[in-house]
């Protein structure tokens, strides 16, 4: 499909020009409450360096908070949105970006474009960026990721829920003779864990039982029924006509408890010899708090492979042999973290866009790489998902997210209103989820 016109033919993306919107109350709130407990953090790491006779470090740490002081400042008065003063590796990319970003407020120059006038998906990455940048430009903290532990803890709190999913995945590993019936259904169910992976670590955790949710009918129908748009027959009938894929890659989400579904799904994938090879796409830089980073990634391997809970290790030790022979391979790309939405991937980095194209299958994990699919844009919710993608299908793709922000494409007439008389949250508060597949455009 030949590249199109983003300034003709898409719709204006979300933003906080609009007072009382989702991109406005997120920009207003949820933004500056993210940089408060970075600011905590490091207020007390300069507070311990102080206690303990590290005072290069203390004062290193304080110039942080006074950078991000700053910007939080920026965001909470509309201040127009400045360019990076730090030497990391993409900073030219993301200074064009910024130069180039839209003031979507009429009669206001583009000199003065603040947080709430411009993309609302182009702040929010660039609130990230300015964190890097701040982390870039000290001394001692440069690889510093500020949103670790909360991953970690993300991690540590799902060792329930985590034995009983290695459990079922190592029952179907020592099965042998699977009929088409028994492939089917774990593929579906091992596929709706990555997508509700999120949702179903929360319930885990308020005491509802994993078990459960693979086994018992009613749970999985419920799931079932709330995925609005839900392309799993087409997914699998391309993956069963193909297979062998000689690769197919994840674009990962978040760390812990999601990202140990994506596994157990690629293990799957492997085993079944449905593909030959899973890449993993992993962040460059500490991204939207809890995306997964290679020293996330490789992290949570050692954990696995170290855990006192024997369905884990064994899953642990079985993921690091295939990190050491190849049939694992994480891969960092910085197009990921950079402010473009992926219509633009061919454009700013067609290196990636041919890599992308040579894999049997992408599979786009999470809110974020949906949102940055269809642009963040104000689609029509009936809009179809291969239009919505705008000329980006590298190859053929799978989007498993649960609706975060009120964007969402690819519903049938009438379910939108259907879905508002229920609940006027649904798009935001990862009640309904969509599998969407596009093959080629």
């Amino acid at each position: 499909m030949p590249e199109q016109d983003s300034t003709t033919s898409r719709p204006e993306p979300l933003s906080g020009k609009h007072i009382g919107s989702f991109a406005y109350v997120t920009i207003k709130d949820r933004l500056p409450g993210i940089l408060t407990k970075v600011l905590d953090q490091f207020s007390r790491l300069a507070s311990d360096y102080h206690n303990n006779g590290k005072p290069e470090h203390a004062e290193d740490a304080k110039a942080i908070v006074g950078k991000l002081s700053k910007m939080k400042n920026e965001i909470q008065t509309n201040k127009p949105i400045s360019k990076l003063e730090d030497n990391y590796t993409d900073v030219s990319v993301w200074n064009d970006f910024i130069q180039n970003m839209s003031c979507l407020v009429e009669g206001k120059d583009d000199l003065q474009k603040g947080w709430f006038d411009v993309a609302w998906l182009s702040c929010e990455c660039y609130l990230y960026r300015r964190i890097l940048s701040a982390l870039n430009q000290s001394s001692l903290h440069q690889d510093f990721d500020p949103f670790l532990n909360q991953k970690e803890t993300a991690f540590n709190t799902s060792i329930t829920a985590m034995k009983t999913l290695a459990q079922y995945v190592l029952a179907f590993l020592q099965n042998m003779e699977d009929t088409d019936e028994k492939l089917r259904m774990d593929f579906d169910t091992l596929l709706e864990y990555c997508l509700w992976g999120n949702k179903c670590d929360l319930s885990i955790s308020a005491g509802v039982q994993v078990y459960k949710q693979l086994k018992e009918s009613d749970q999985l129908k419920t799931l079932s029924e709330h995925i609005i748009s839900n392309h799993t027959e087409k997914l699998y009938h391309y993956i069963c006509k193909e297979k062998p894929l000689a690769r197919v890659d994840f674009i990962l989400d978040n760390a812990g408890f999601e990202l140990y579904t994506d596994l157990c799904l690629a293990e799957f994938l492997l085993e079944k010899k449905m593909c030959k090879q899973i890449r993993f796409h992993v962040k460059d830089i500490p991204w939207f708090v809890s995306d997964t980073s290679r020293k996330d990634f490789l992290w949570t391997i050692q954990q696995c492979t170290q855990s006192e809970e024997e369905p884990i290790r064994l899953l642990g030790q079985k993921w690091q042999k295939r990190l050491d022979d190849g049939t694992f391979l994480i891969v960092n790309k910085p197009y990921w973290t950079y402010g473009q939405d992926f219509a633009e991937m061919r454009k700013i980095d067609p290196d990636l866009y041919q890599y992308l194209s040579e894999s049997g299958l992408l599979i786009f994990k999470g809110d974020l790489n949906y949102r940055k699919l269809l642009g963040d844009r104000n689609w029509p919710t009936t809009t179809s998902f291969d239009n919505s993608l705008y000329g980006f299908c590298p190859a053929p793709l799978v989007t498993l997210r649960t609706l975060k922000c009120d964007m969402v494409v690819g519903l049938c007439e009438g379910k939108a209103e259907e879905l508002q008389a229920i609940t006027d949250q649904w798009m935001i508060n990862a009640e309904y989820a969509v599998v969407q597949f596009c093959q080629k455009l």
